[in-house]
């Protein structure tokens, strides 16, 4: 039995697969809605698994089936519905994310998935740019951030890949800081320090290269005495959140919040408010990995229902039943026409509700939605919920 994961989280991937009860529920599956293939089903993944381990399969069926398991395996964004919704409690996607390390193991990764590997374990970030470039975010909103830089502090503010690099997430880190600085919060950023979170290959099933970006992070961490941990990114808190304890042991000790949390608690404690209104009616879409991997649910809301007189209407599909926005699992790099389809039905969602606002808490899902509102030539303003509340907090765009 293939067996790449520390024992701690290591599944017996037969012995799951054996375990399905074939009921259809996990029919939900974003990716099957529009393939509409059994290959692509969660149960039909898990029946090409038990083809594929089970002992004395001939190595031309197990070729044949490894064919069809990868690149269902690589077609799944990840979103952990399946696994919401079994009625057996299958550990699903710890199911695919050790699939998609024996699929890296026997070298059948896609070029664009290997490249984005090659240049996250080589730069310390998604998009293969230079380390220097990392702080270009805070010189762009004209911040100087050389106080608060690699200074020991209880809290750190993670910023992330895309909000570090990403020109469409140009607003998000100022936001952040903008929201620390009014409340006054002693923060840290770990600057030309900080390596990605290791988020995507973790997702990939590279956990080998993962375990470096956390031991990384958390030595710096701990070398400015934090005990605390903020992001906008949903990626980023998941894996603080979920793998970093998997992967460091009790050598992670920090306190792990993401911007919304950190937000309703500010404002509980009265440091942080809310004076102005937003005209506009707002919709808010659930990241997958917020409220299905890590369970975040009520504080987004929590924050939005301060802002005075808001106008806020729940997508049909939210919470739990959230719908994916089609961008995680690291879709985009093996079927970007997939991932259009699969935020076709979440663009129609927002088009239902009439917001004129759809606010998040994950850069991949900004990303996504906003490549989906111009495609369908939506008039909505697409805001992560820390750029919503910098606005509600400081007043006009």
């Amino acid at each position: 039995m293939f067996m790449s994961s520390p024992a701690e989280w290591h599944v017996d991937l037969l012995e799951i697969a054996q375990k399905c009860v074939y009921c259809g529920y996990c029919s939900l599956c974003p990716t099957f809605k529009e393939l509409k293939w059994e290959t692509y089903h969660p149960r039909g993944i898990l029946e090409q698994i038990r083809m594929y381990f089970s002992e004395g399969v001939k190595e031309s069926v197990q070729v044949e089936v490894s064919k069809s398991l990868f690149e269902a395996i690589f077609a799944c964004t990840m979103c952990k519905a399946c696994e919401n919704i079994c009625l057996v409690d299958l550990p699903l996607l710890k199911v695919w994310e050790q699939v998609r390390q024996e699929a890296f193991r026997k070298g059948r990764w896609n070029p664009l998935l290997l490249s984005l590997y090659n240049k996250v374990k080589s730069t310390h970030n998604i998009y293969g740019l230079p380390t220097e470039e990392r702080l270009a975010w805070a010189n762009l909103a004209g911040m100087n951030m050389s106080r608060r830089t690699k200074k020991k502090a209880p809290l750190a503010f993670f910023v992330g890949c895309q909000a570090s690099y990403s020109g469409k997430m140009g607003n998000v880190a100022p936001s952040v800081v903008k929201i620390l600085r009014k409340t006054k919060v002693n923060f840290t950023i770990l600057g030309l320090d900080e390596w990605c979170c290791g988020s995507p290959v973790f997702l990939a099933g590279g956990y080998s290269a993962g375990r470096d970006f956390a031991k990384h992070n958390l030595d710096q961490l701990k070398e400015l005495g934090v005990e605390r941990i903020v992001t906008a990114c949903s990626g980023c808190y998941r894996a603080f959140k979920i793998v970093y304890p998997r992967v460091l042991g009790e050598k992670w000790d920090i306190e792990v919040l993401h911007i919304t949390e950190l937000a309703e608690e500010l404002i509980k404690n009265g440091k942080l408010k809310l004076k102005h209104s937003i005209k506009e009616k707002i919709t808010f879409k659930d990241p997958c990995e917020l409220v299905r991997h890590c369970g975040l649910v009520e504080a987004p809301r929590e924050v939005i229902k301060q802002i005075p007189n808001v106008r806020f209407e729940e997508l049909p599909s939210n919470k739990h039943e959230a719908l994916c926005c089609g961008g995680g699992g690291l879709l985009k790099l093996n079927d970007s026409d997939l991932v259009n389809q699969v935020n076709s039905r979440l663009v129609s969602e927002i088009k239902y509700t009439e917001a004129e606002i759809v606010a998040n808490g994950c850069p991949t899902c900004k990303d996504t939605i906003l490549t989906g509102v111009k495609n369908d030539n939506l008039d909505v303003e697409v805001l992560d919920i820390s750029e919503l509340i910098v606005r509600a907090m400081e007043g006009e765009k």
